[in-house]
C-alpha cells in the first residue's frame, strides 16, 4: 500500500506553526484589542448496511467527534481570521488570514478530502498499492476466496500560502504558493491481448504531487484596472508505468506486461487582464493569455498478442509532447440610455499542438506503418446582445454569436456555428414576474475523406460514423418560467424547458437527442411561527441511435448493404426518467429558543433501452427476440433521505442540537446485475474483474449531538 504518516505529520506541524504564529501575534498588544468567534463539538454514530464507500464517497461520517471553529482578533488597522472544519475528519480544512487593513494581507490554508470508490475489493494479484503487479501460478486462481482484499480510494491533500502587498496604492503585488497531493488506489481496464483478448481489471497505484506558483502585479484606480500575471505548474507521478502479469489463457507463458500512467509535466501560463470606464456609462474589459504544457515519456517497443511478445520499430522512443495555446478575449458593455442595454465580445482561443509525430512500424498489422495524429484546433467565437426595456413593463432582450472551430486533423470536420436567442420578461404585477425565451443552434460541419489504404477501397470509416460532438446539428431550446410572490411570507415557481437537438449529417451513431425539464419550488412562512418549503424537478430525456454491426475489425462496409447474420444494422431508442423532489419545514417552537427542522429529499433515475435488430429476412439468434434484447435496468438509482433536527438556544453564547438523519441509496444496472469477478470463459469474452463499483447500494442512520458556543 502506501504510506500515510508523512502526510498526517505534515498536517499537524502546519496547524501547530499556525496556532504558535497567532499566539505570538496576539502578546504583542494585548490592549484595545477585540477577539470573538465560536467553537462547536459535535458527537457522532453511525449504523450503516452496504457499500460504505459509496455513502462516504467524498465525506468522513463515523463513529466519534469532530469540531469547527472560527476565531476573529482585531487591533486597530489589523486583523487576524483562524477558522477550522470537520476537525477531526478527513474531510477536515484550516485557513489562516489576517494583515493591515489598506497595507498588506495573507493567507495559509490546508484542506483534504477523500475520494473512496470500492471497499472490500479483491484481486489475485499481489503488490497492490504498487508499481508491480504478480502472481504465483499461470493462470491465476478463479477461487475468489484466495485473492487479495484491498480498497480503491485516494485522498487529496492541499496545502497553500500567499500574501498580497497593497501598500503602494493604486499598484499591489501577490504571490501564492500551493502543493496538492493525491495517493491512493484506482481502478483501470486493460486488454488481455493485442487486438482484443480478455478484459482485465488492475488497481492501479496514484502517487500525485502538482506544485502551484502565482505571481501578480496590478494597477488599480478608477477608471483603469491593469494586471500581470504569472502561473507555473508542476505535475510529478512517482510511477510512470503499471507493470502487470498477463493472464490471459492465450499466452502459455508468464509475460510481463505493462499499462502507461499520467507523465510528469510542465505547465506555464502568462496572462494580461484590463478593464476601463468609458464615456456613456461602458467598460471595455479585456483577458489575454499565453500558455505552454510539456511533457516526454519512454515509448514501449513491444506489445502481448495472442502470439506471446511482438516487437515493433518506432521512430523514436522518446515522445516529447508540448502543446501551446492562446486566448485573447474582448468584452464591451454598454448602458448608454435607460431603455438600452448592449455587449459585444470577441474570443479567440488557439491549441497548438507541436508534440512528436512517431512513426510505428509493425509488420503484423494493417496498415504497416502509421503516425500518430496530433488534435490541435483553432476556435473563435463574436458576438452581440441587446436588451430593451419597453412599455407596460416589458423587458426584452435577444442576441445573435457566431462561432467557428477549425480542427487539425482531417478525420474530423470543421464547424461552423449560429446561435440566435431572444428573450421576454414582463413584471407588470406586483406579485408575478413571467419569462419566455427561445435560442436557436445551427452548425455546420465539413467532412473531409481520407484516403484508405489497406485490402479494400471502400470509403473510409468516417463517411459513416461522425461524432455527434462534431456533427453538423439543429438545436431548439424553449423555456418558460412564472415567479409568484403574492404575500410578504409565500413564493413559488414555476420553469419548464423544451430543447431538440438533431444530427441531421450521422448516418451511424447518435440521430437525436430530445430533452424535457419541469421544475417547481415554493416557500412559506405562517405567522411567524411554521416555515414550509418544497421543490420538484422532472426530466425526461430520449436519445436515439443506429449503428452497423461490422463483420470486421477494419470497419470498412457500406451500412446499406444488404444485412447477413454477422453484419447488420441495429437501433437503439434510450429513455431516461429522472425525478426530484424535497418537503421540508421549520417549527419555531419556541420562538429564538426551540426550533424543530424537519426534511426529505429523493432523486431517481429511470433508464431504459429499447434495443432493434434489423436482420432483414434473417432470423434473430436461437433464444433472442426484439423483446428480450432491451435492457430493462440501464443506469437506474434512487437516492433518498430523511433529517429531524432540534435546535436550543440557552442563551446568546450556547447552543445545543440533536437529531437524526437516514440515508438510502439502491442501484440497479444489468452491466452489474448479477457481478462474477470472472465471468465467461478464458477466451475473448473472458475477463478478470475486481469488484470496482459493484453493489453500491447502502442504508445509513446517522445519529448526532453537539453543542456551539459562542464569544
Amino acid at each position: 500500500m502506501y504510506d500515510r504518516g508523512g502526510e498526517s505529520m505534515k498536517s499537524k506541524v502546519f496547524i501547530i506553526v499556525v496556532i504558535s504564529s497567532l499566539m505570538t501575534f496576539l502578546n504583542v498588544s494585548a490592549e484595545e484589542m477585540k477577539i470573538s468567534g465560536e467553537v462547536s463539538v459535535t458527537a457522532q454514530h453511525l449504523n450503516i448496511e452496504g457499500e460504505k464507500a459509496k455513502f462516504n464517497e467524498y465525506r468522513d461520517i463515523r463513529d466519534g467527534f469532530y469540531g469547527d471553529f472560527d476565531f476573529q482578533y482585531e487591533r486597530e488597522k489589523y486583523y487576524i481570521d483562524f477558522k477550522g472544519q470537520d476537525v477531526g475528519r478527513k474531510t477536515q480544512s484550516y485557513e489562516f488570514s489576517g494583515g493591515k487593513w489598506g497595507s498588506f494581507k495573507y493567507d495559509f490554508s490546508y484542506d483534504q478530502l477523500p475520494h473512496n470508490f470500492t471497499y472490500g475489493a479483491k484481486t489475485f494479484y499481489s503488490g497492490v498499492g504498487g508499481a508491480n503487479l504478480t502472481y504465483p501460478t499461470h493462470p491465476p486462481s478463479t477461487d475468489i476466496s484466495t485473492w487479495n482484499t484491498f480498497d480503491y480510494s485516494l485522498e487529496r491533500r492541499n496545502y497553500a500560502g500567499g500574501f498580497k502587498f497593497e501598500l503602494l496604492k493604486p499598484f499591489y503585488f501577490q504571490a501564492s504558493l500551493s502543493k496538492e497531493t493525491r495517493k491512493g488506489i484506482y481502478p483501470l481496464g486493460a486488454a488481455g491481448t493485442t487486438p482484443g483478448g480478455i478484459a482485465i481489471e488492475l488497481p492501479a497505484p496514484i502517487d500525485y504531487n502538482t506544485d502551484n506558483l502565482k505571481l501578480e502585479v496590478g494597477y488599480n484606480k478608477n477608471p483603469l484596472s491593469l494586471s500581470m500575471s504569472y502561473h507555473y505548474s508542476r505535475f510529478h507521478n512517482d510511477n510512470s508505468n503499471l507493470n502487470f502479469r498477463n493472464p490471459s489463457t492465450a499466452i502459455t507463458a508468464a509475460t510481463t506486461d505493462s499499462f502507461t500512467l499520467p507523465p510528469n509535466n510542465d505547465y506555464y501560463k502568462l496572462g494580461f487582464q484590463g478593464a476601463m470606464k468609458l464615456p456613456w456609462n461602458s467598460k471595455f474589459n479585456l483577458d489575454l493569455s499565453t500558455s505552454s504544457a510539456q511533457s516526454d515519456a519512454t515509448l514501449f517497443d513491444s506489445y502481448v498478442s495472442s502470439a506471446g511478445v511482438s516487437n515493433i520499430t518506432l521512430s523514436d522512443n522518446v515522445f516529447n509532447g508540448k502543446v501551446d495555446t492562446q486566448s485573447y478575449n474582448f468584452v464591451l458593455t454598454s448602458n448608454p440610455f435607460y431603455f438600452l442595454d448592449g455587449k459585444a465580445f470577441y474570443k479567440y482561443y488557439k491549441k497548438d499542438n507541436k508534440s512528436d509525430r512517431i512513426t510505428t512500424t509493425d509488420t503484423t498489422a494493417l496498415p504497416a506503418t502509421f503516425e500518430n495524429n496530433l488534435f490541435g484546433y483553432q476556435k473563435e467565437k463574436y458576438g452581440v446582445e441587446l436588451g430593451f426595456r419597453l412599455p407596460a413593463s416589458f423587458y426584452l432582450s435577444s442576441g445573435y454569436t457566431r462561432g467557428q472551430i477549425k480542427r487539425d486533423r482531417e478525420d474530423i470536420p470543421e464547424n461552423d456555428d449560429d446561435i440566435y436567442n431572444i428573450n421576454l420578461r414582463w413584471s407588470g404585477l406586483d406579485f408575478m414576474v413571467a419569462k419566455v425565451g427561445y435560442e436557436r443552434l445551427h452548425r455546420k460541419a465539413e467532412f473531409e475523406y481520407p484516403s484508405v489504404t489497406g485490402p479494400t477501397d471502400d470509403k473510409n470509416i468516417e463517411t459513416y460514423v461522425r461524432r455527434y460532438d462534431a456533427a453538423g446539428k439543429d438545436r431548439d431550446t424553449y423555456k418558460v418560467s412564472l415567479e409568484f410572490f403574492p404575500m410578504e411570507d409565500l413564493n413559488f415557481s414555476l420553469g419548464y424547458k423544451h430543447k431538440d437537438t438533431n444530427y441531421k449529417d450521422t448516418i451511424l451513431g447518435l440521430q437525436d437527442d430530445k430533452r424535457d425539464e419541469f421544475s417547481v419550488d415554493a416557500d412559506y412562512l405562517i405567522m411567524k411561527r411554521v416555515r414550509l418549503f418544497g421543490y420538484f424537478d422532472y426530466e425526461y430525456v430520449k436519445l436515439h441511435q443506429f449503428q452497423r454491426q461490422f463483420p470486421n475489425n477494419l470497419g470498412l462496409d457500406d451500412p446499406a448493404l444488404a444485412p447477413t447474420t454477422n453484419a447488420y444494422n441495429w437501433t437503439v431508442t434510450q429513455t431516461e426518467k429522472n425525478y426530484a423532489y424535497g418537503l421540508g419545514a421549520e417549527v419555531f417552537i419556541l420562538p429564538k429558543k426551540l426550533t424543530l427542522r424537519v426534511q426529505h429529499n429523493s432523486v431517481k433515475s429511470d433508464g431504459f433501452a429499447d434495443y432493434s435488430y434489423l436482420l432483414g429476412t434473417n432470423s434473430l439468434p436461437a433464444g433472442r427476440t426484439q423483446e428480450n434484447i432491451d435492457i430493462s435496468a440501464w443506469d437506474n438509482y434512487r437516492l433518498t433521505n430523511f433529517l429531524v433536527k432540534f435546535v436550543y438556544d440557552l442563551n446568546k453564547s450556547l447552543t445545543f442540537a440533536a437529531g437524526w438523519a437516514y440515508e438510502e441509496y439502491k442501484y440497479d444496472d444489468d452491466q452489474y446485475n448479477e457481478y462474477q469477478y470472472v465471468p465467461g470463459t478464458s477466451g475473448s469474452s473472458g475477463a478478470y474483474l475486481t469488484g470496482a463499483y459493484n453493489d453500491p447500494s447502502y442504508r445509513a442512520n446517522v445519529f448526532f449531538l453537539s453543542t456551539t458556543f459562542k464569544f
